[in-house]
């Protein structure tokens, strides 16, 4: 009983997968891509200290990211976002003519500000950023979750429109009418962004004394893409 089973079901998959196969077929790849501009700001910042005691550079490095905190909130700015990870501590081993030598410890650890108004709120963090402490940090632009998933139906309407297009331009090149969608392979991985402007600054060895003009961005477009498979059959 049980051979007669699986000699049905091998029959019906070979039946299945010659239909198939003499199904006259178009298939072609829909796509789609649209600019957008950033609308948010993520700021990274790399902060590390040295001492000779465990305690002594990790309450040093506490306390510079906590001037950093409350130099934040000191900007009024209240649509943003502030998180610490990274956190490190090795032994700061020297290296001198082929020999090394321990020379106490170094922290390290890394801040991330989100910055969700990047018209109005960037410069007053960033320039609040430039007067607390001496540190490198930089600037990328993204599109936000929120913006990227609001604009993944009109992606995906226009990898469909798209498809359709090249399909109806092959049918009529060959003399073929009354195309039919037969088939859609769709995953969204296809929907991908890629960041196109990383802005760096540096506070290392800065004289605040020095006159200077406030931070200018310019932000370019940043490009949303989707794209879906398309099969469409015919009558030979």
């Amino acid at each position: 009983m049980k051979k007669l089973l699986f000699a049905s079901l091998f029959l019906l998959l070979a039946v299945t997968a010659f239909s198939q196969e003499n199904i006259p077929m178009i298939e072609v790849e829909g796509t789609s891509e649209i600019s957008i501009m950033p609308d948010e700001a993520i700021i990274h910042l790399s902060l590390i200290e040295k001492s000779m005691k465990v305690a002594d550079v990790t309450n040093a490095l506490n306390k510079k990211t906590k001037s950093i905190e409350d130099a934040l909130k000191k900007t009024k700015v209240k649509d943003y976002d502030f998180t610490v990870d990274n956190y490190y501590v090795s032994v700061n081993r020297v290296y001198a003519k082929g020999t090394s030598r321990d020379s106490g410890y170094v922290a390290s650890q890394t801040i991330k500000v989100r910055v969700r108004n990047i018209d109005q709120d960037l410069v007053k963090i960033t320039e609040s950023l430039h007067q607390t402490a001496d540190m490198g940090f930089n600037i990328q632009f993204n599109i936000s979750d929120k913006v990227r998933k609001s604009s993944e139906q009109k992606l995906l309407e226009l990898a469909i429109a798209d498809a359709k297009s090249k399909a109806d331009i092959i049918a009529k090149s060959l003399g073929i009418q009354n195309i039919q969608v037969y088939r859609v392979n769709y995953t969204s991985d296809g929907n991908n962004f890629y960041p196109v402007m990383r802005q760096s600054k540096s506070m290392m060895a800065m004289d605040m004394a020095e006159s200077r003009q406030e931070p200018t961005f310019s932000p370019e477009e940043q490009k949303l893409n989707d794209k879906v498979l398309v099969s469409f059959t015919f009558k030979k």
